[in-house]
């Protein structure tokens, strides 16, 4: 499971396990840790104290003001435990990885190699939004079979699918993707009603509550397949569909792509059509909108429940969770690019 750090606080080390010390601050202080001159945290700012077990623990968030020190991530770091950043607005900030556990430079030349060759890096490109498209039919088809009126969606996201071929650039590529999604947003008013309709992406910042818990539950994919990226030895810079980045772990934008539709749409379409999420839990914030902590707490539950869903993988022929499902996609890609073999990330059955 994932350790979620919404609450003000001081995490360290205590023996071979974690303490977690939480504090109450009044809404006006822009920073939690109340010191005395030894540096330890105020008895009396102390709210609460959590014994955390570091076995069950496999990557840290943290989403408010968190004191820590060189001995708690140096504990961190032996036990292979990636901690991601979130700053006020939710956006992830950063990620502080322990030392790789697998190291490959073949890979990292095959990586580049595959980037630098422009039909290779179309074959990468095309396999990812073939499985994307796919996937976003199965939803629109689902929905079809539920609600009806989207034969036309439906179709049109299978003609622009079969476009794919025709294109020679991963710009061309790009470009189909986005007349894809243009569609399937669209669509999104037959299951969300008046929530989705008229739906448009935008990003920063985000208009409406729609688009807050999306971007939302975007960076908490991106940075779960940040910590599975780490756990194999794909160097995350390199990236083929997305141009590679200086900031950010361009490769990892690259896998979730397929994986979009089946974990952070469905998880939307449930909280916003369940009433777990709405208007109430976000707030204006400038030009835009920003979830309330309590909402980002229970939202965070239900996105940890989500990771550990298992389904059936008939490749290993047994049961998966979704969090297996992102690594298997790693692999995929570590066994095309080092034996050659045919890349298919994930598609779903519906």
């Amino acid at each position: 499971m994932n350790l979620y750090l919404t609450r003000a606080g001081r995490l360290r080390r205590q023996d071979n396990t974690l303490r977690f010390e939480t504090v109450t601050l009044p809404p006006e202080e822009e920073y939690p840790e109340q010191e005395t001159e030894s540096g330890e945290l105020d008895e009396k700012a102390a709210a609460a104290v959590n014994i955390l077990p570091v076995e069950s623990i496999e990557a840290v968030y943290v989403f408010g003001e968190i004191t820590l020190n060189s001995r708690l991530i140096n504990f961190l770091n032996s036990r292979k435990i990636p901690i991601h950043f979130f700053n006020w607005f939710g956006h992830h900030t950063g990620t502080l990885l322990p030392h790789a556990e697998q190291l490959s430079g073949d890979l990292v030349i095959r990586q580049a190699e595959a980037y630098r060759n422009p039909e290779e890096r179309l074959i990468i490109c095309r396999a990812l939004l073939e499985a994307t498209f796919h996937n976003i039919r199965s939803i629109l088809l689902y929905y079809q079979r539920r609600k009806g009126g989207l034969e036309e969606a439906a179709e049109t996201v299978e003609q622009l699918a079969g476009r794919l071929r025709e294109c020679s650039t991963p710009e061309e590529l790009m470009g189909v993707e986005g007349n894809v999604r243009r569609i399937y947003y669209q669509a999104w008013s037959v299951w969300l009603g008046d929530a989705g309709k008229p739906f448009k992406r935008v990003y920063h910042p985000p208009d409406n509550p729609l688009n807050a818990l999306l971007s939302f539950l975007n960076s908490l994919l991106y940075t779960a397949c940040v910590s599975e990226l780490y756990r194999t030895a794909l160097y995350p810079g390199i990236s083929y569909l997305h141009t590679p980045q200086t900031r950010r772990f361009s490769l990892a934008l690259d896998l979730v792509e397929p994986f979009k539709p089946l974990i952070v749409d469905r998880l939307l379409f449930r909280l916003w059509g369940c009433r777990m999420v709405g208007d109430r839990d976000f707030r204006r914030h400038s030009n835009g909108f920003l979830l309330t902590d309590e909402a980002r707490r229970k939202i965070l539950q239900e996105w940890d429940q989500e990771l550990r869903r298992t389904i059936q993988c008939p490749a290993l022929n047994r049961s998966v969770s979704y969090r297996q499902l992102l690594r298997l996609d790693c692999y995929k890609l570590v066994n095309h690019l080092l034996e050659g073999r045919e890349y298919k990330p994930y598609r779903m059955k519906y």
